[in-house]
């Protein structure tokens, strides 16, 4: 009897520590293709639109669960900060087919819009 408690409890506690990863996966993304955004946003910047270090302040990578099925905007985005427009932040998603993007609200406005 004894030891068939303690089997329950180890299966609970595994479950809730399981259920808990997986909640905080699905709420803040796969930290791996968070890295890969920004990795791939720095890239496209520095390789294709011929940016310095110096140029780019930050570039910060979110998360969105609710984009996740959304055509226009990826699940996962960077926000850009560059050094001249400290104010603005420039958004860009990436994804393997289409490659990197840079869209949000920002259309015509601004020195980096693309």
């Amino acid at each position: 009897m004894k030891k068939r408690v303690g089997l329950i409890t180890i299966v609970a506690v595994m479950s809730l520590i399981g259920g808990g990863i997986l909640l905080f996966n699905f709420f803040n993304g796969s930290q791996e293709q968070l890295e890969q955004t920004e990795t791939m946003v720095y890239d496209y910047l520095t390789e294709e639109r011929n940016y310095t270090d110096e140029e780019i302040d930050s570039i910060r990578t979110e998360y969105n669960w609710r984009n996740d099925r959304d055509d226009e905007r990826g699940a996962y985005q960077a926000y850009v900060t560059f050094s001249d427009e400290a104010d603005y932040e420039y958004e860009y998603i990436y994804n393997d087919l289409d490659g990197v993007i840079q869209i949000g609200r920002n259309e015509g406005e601004g020195n980096h819009t693309e």
